[in-house]
């Protein structure tokens, strides 16, 4: 149902979709829930315009979610990318990758059984894991591509 929706947006190309316009509206109600530190790049590679925020957060933790349709719920149709931080918890994934301030993290990449996981890079900081997941690059690609987000959001520090 949302895949004829998806086809009609328009795909202009890689961009840098700017993730504090995206989350500006918010992060105040994130902030005045939780108590954990928000860590978010300021940018994402996306071929998806528009994007539509979504934001979820309890004391423990938030998630941001970013569809290619309003109210997407992070359906595979629709989701494009997630950040997320829970107070406790262990990093996930494959691989190790070495991130910014000395930071360890693990990698995830895409995988696919009956319906498709996104790529996704984890991370331990300030009593919390912090988490991105987003359809970007190839599978060549997408694992710089998330190191270099989660890099980023390390060395911004928290909104």
């Amino acid at each position: 149902m949302l895949a004829p929706l998806l086809a009609t947006l328009a795909l202009a190309g890689t961009h840098d979709a700017d993730l504090n316009a995206l989350f500006a509206a918010s992060l105040p109600q994130v902030h005045a829930k939780t108590r954990v530190a928000v860590l978010l790049p300021d940018t994402l590679p996306t071929e998806i315009d528009p994007l539509y925020a979504d934001a979820f957060a309890t004391r423990k933790g938030y998630e941001l979610d970013l569809g290619g349709v309003p109210d997407c719920g992070g359906a595979n149709a629709c989701f494009e990318a997630e950040f997320t931080g829970q107070k406790g918890g262990t990093p996930f994934g494959m691989k190790s990758v070495k991130l910014a301030k000395g930071r360890h993290g693990r990698f995830k990449p895409l995988t696919c059984g009956a319906s498709c996981s996104p790529p996704s890079i984890s991370w331990k900081e300030r009593g919390a894991t912090y988490t991105i997941q987003a359809n970007v690059g190839t599978q060549r690609t997408e694992r710089r591509i998330l190191v270099k987000l989660a890099n980023e959001a390390i060395r911004r520090g928290p909104r």
